[in-house]
C-alpha cells in the first residue's frame, strides 16, 4: 500500500485525549499525525458534560482517584494556555459542585463521603439546607443538607474540543479526518515486535510510535501480531443528555445527586444528564432515557420542568472492564502506547493523559506511577487456547 505520510507518532482517535496528546507531542518537537474515523472531537468529547468532579464521584481513595485529582489540578493552567494559544475561552468555571441530600438514603451516601474525605484532609464542606438555599435558591424543598466540593470545577467541553483542534493545527499536527485505521503494522526485528505503521482507508502512515486513543472503537482495529488489548473489550456505554434554556439564573454551581446532575452554562442553558446504557454503538436518544433525566433533574431543581428544550443527544463512553483508563506501553509491542478506556472521565483526564503520553514517548518513562492503569491488569495468560486463541497472523485488538 502506498504510504500517505511519515510521522514520528501516529495517534488513532481525534477526541480530547488524542487532540491533547497530539498538541503536547508537537510542542515537544515531534511530527504528529491524528487518524480520525469521523470529524475530530465529535464523539464522546462532544457529548460530554464537562464536569471536573473527582470528589463528587469518588467512593474511596485509590490510584484512579489520585490520578483524577492530579488531572483536575492541571486545568487552570491548561485552560489559560489554550486561550493564549488559540484565543478560545473553554469556560473553566470554579464555583464548585453541590451534592444534595434529598432523602434518608442520600443522607447515608453523603455521610460516608464526608467522613472519608474529611478524614483524608480533602477540601469538602458540609452545609445545612438553609445555607445551601442562600447559594442556590432554586433547590428542591425536600433538601436536607449538602456537601460542597469547592475544587470540583467544570469546562465547556465543546469549546475545549474547538480550542484543542485549533491548538493542534497551530502546532503543525497533520489531522487525517474521515479515515478508518484498519490495521496496526507490526514487524519482528531480532525476535522483538515493534510498530512500523498504520494501514488506513487513505493509505499507510509510516511511524515507529502509535498512540491508541480511539475510545469505544479501540478494539475494532486489526493487528498483524497479537497485542495486549486483545485481553479486554473496550465497550461503548451510551450516555444520553439534554440541554434546556435558562432565561433566569436557575443555578451557578454544578448540582449533583444520586439522581443525576445539572450543569449551568454561561451561554444561557443548563445541561442535564445522564444515562449509562449498554446499547452497543447505538447513539439514538430515547423517550425513556430523556424522561428519566428530566425527572432526576427536576427532583433537585423543580424549575427545570418549566425550561424549554434546546438539544438532546447521546454519546458513547469507552468502558474497559473495570472503569479505569488503559494507559501506558503495550508489554509486547515496542512503540504501541494505550490512552483509551477513559469512560466518564475523558474531559477530566485529558491534560494529565497528554502529559503522561508525552513523557512516555519523549523521555521513555512517566514521572507518575501509571502501573495501575497498565493493560497488563487484564492479562489472562491463556493466549494459546479457549476464547483467547489467536488464529492466523492478524486479529482484532
Amino acid at each position: 500500500m502506498t504510504a500517505r505520510l511519515t510521522a514520528d507518532t501516529a495517534i488513532i482517535g481525534g477526541g480530547v485525549i488524542g487532540l491533547a496528546a497530539a498538541w503536547r507531542l508537537a510542542q515537544a518537537g515531534l511530527r504528529v499525525a491524528i487518524i480520525e474515523r469521523g470529524e475530530p472531537g465529535r464523539e464522546a468529547s462532544h457529548a460530554a458534560g464537562g464536569m471536573l468532579a473527582p470528589l463528587a464521584e469518588a467512593d474511596s481513595r485509590d490510584a484512579f482517584f489520585d490520578l483524577a485529582v492530579a488531572g483536575r489540578s492541571l486545568y487552570s493552567r491548561f485552560a489559560a494556555e489554550l486561550k493564549e494559544s488559540t484565543g478560545t475561552d473553554i469556560e473553566y468555571r470554579t464555583e464548585g459542585t453541590l451534592y444534595l441530600s434529598l432523602d434518608e438514603c442520600d443522607d447515608e451516601e453523603l455521610q460516608r463521603r464526608w467522613e472519608w474525605q474529611h478524614a483524608a484532609g480533602l477540601n469538602v464542606e458540609k452545609l445545612d439546607a438553609s445555607f445551601v438555599r442562600t447559594l442556590e435558591p432554586q433547590v428542591a424543598p425536600a433538601l436536607r443538607w449538602a456537601l460542597k466540593f469547592p475544587d470540583d470545577h467544570q469546562v465547556e467541553n465543546r469549546r475545549l474540543v474547538a480550542a484543542l483542534l485549533a491548538a493542534t493545527r497551530n502546532a503543525g499536527v497533520e489531522i487525517i479526518s474521515h479515515t478508518d485505521a484498519l490495521r496496526l503494522r507490526i514487524e519482528n526485528f531480532a525476535g522483538k515486535k515493534r510498530i512500523v505503521g498504520v494501514v488506513t482507508t487513505q493509505g499507510e502512515v509510516r511511524t515507529g510510535v502509535v498512540v491508541l486513543a480511539a475510545g469505544s472503537w479501540s478494539g475494532l482495529i486489526e493487528s498483524d501480531e497479537p497485542v495486549a488489548l486483545a485481553d479486554v473489550e473496550v465497550e461503548p456505554v451510551r450516555g444520553q443528555m439534554i440541554s434546556l434554556e435558562m432565561p433566569m439564573p436557575v443555578v451557578r454551581h454544578v448540582i449533583y445527586s444520586r439522581r443525576g446532575y445539572v450543569i449551568p452554562r454561561l451561554g444561557g442553558t443548563v445541561v442535564c444528564g445522564s444515562t449509562s446504557e449498554r446499547a452497543g454503538f447505538d447513539k439514538r436518544v430515547t423517550a425513556g432515557g430523556i424522561a428519566g433525566i428530566i425527572e432526576g433533574a427536576a427532583g433537585m431543581l423543580p424549575a427545570i420542568r418549566e425550561l424549554a428544550i434546546t438539544e438532546m443527544w447521546a454519546g458513547l463512553r469507552p468502558f474497559a472492564g473495570d472503569g479505569w483508563p488503559i494507559l501506558g506501553y503495550d508489554p509486547q509491542v515496542s512503540g504501541l502506547v494505550y490512552a483509551t478506556g477513559h469512560y466518564r472521565n475523558g474531559i477530566l483526564l485529558a491534560p494529565i493523559t497528554a502529559e503522561t503520553v508525552t513523557e512516555l514517548i519523549v523521555q521513555g518513562e512517566a514521572r507518575r506511577d501509571i502501573s495501575p492503569f497498565s493493560v497488563r491488569r487484564f492479562a489472562t495468560g491463556k493466549r494459546d487456547n479457549g476464547t483467547n486463541e489467536i488464529r492466523g497472523n492478524k486479529r482484532k485488538i
